[in-house]
């Protein structure tokens, strides 16, 4: 089974005060997928892209085997400006899909991290996205968001998606917050085989 795992992280000023928790908690993240990689019957893909209104979408990894993939630096990751979140998503999975071969049914993890609200799109609003995200949930894909400083769960269903998860902005709340992912992430590729849609439309988080 082929997993592309596509992480939306925010990089505005906001994110600056947990800056060092969120890279190692990115790294954490990286170093799970290696380990879901020693699965001789899977192959993991990761592209990670950081976003703000200074650059919408920079792509660290883009659609990478993940055995290419190095631990970041804190010069790969530095917050600044606004949050243009609709741009970031919609740029960043529309990429994603016109890279994924079509010929074969392949598993897509999209995972949204931010805390805080949508700022500063010029290309993207929350219907378009919605539309986007449904088109691709028909077609397999998997969509997670995980928000600080605002309710979650209405910002992830502006955009279609209702997988969502809480985290407090701190060092301890951003450390828990990763791992609770990557425990939710390691779930769902062993079972992405017998899920049903709608498991993977709600239950990412669930029991996380």
């Amino acid at each position: 089974m082929k997993f592309y795992h596509l992480i939306v992280l925010d990089a505005s000023g906001s994110m600056d005060c947990i800056r060092k928790t969120a890279l190692s908690g990115c790294n954490e993240t990286i170093q799970s997928i290696r380990s879901l990689a020693k699965n001789a019957d899977q192959e993991h893909f990761l592209s990670l892209i950081w976003f703000n209104s200074e650059d919408v979408t920079h792509y660290l990894y883009d659609c990478c085997p993940i055995s290419s993939v190095n631990d970041l630096t804190l010069d790969d990751y530095i917050p600044n400006s606004c949050t243009p979140l609709y741009d970031a998503v919609g740029k960043s999975i529309c990429h994603l899909r016109d890279q994924l071969p079509k010929s074969e049914k392949v598993n897509v993890l999209v995972t949204i991290i931010t805390d805080g609200e949508e700022n500063s799109s010029e290309l993207f609003t929350a219907q378009k996205i919605k539309s986007l995200v449904s088109e691709l949930k028909q077609s397999g894909w998997t969509f997670a968001f995980i928000g600080a400083n605002q309710d979650e769960v209405l910002e992830a269903q502006k955009m279609g998606i209702n997988n969502s998860m809480s985290f407090e902005q701190s060092e301890v709340g951003t450390a828990s917050m990763f791992r609770k992912a990557c425990a939710a992430r390691a779930r769902y590729c062993a079972q992405a085989r017998t899920m049903s849609d709608e498991e993977r439309d709600t239950d990412f988080f669930k029991d996380i």
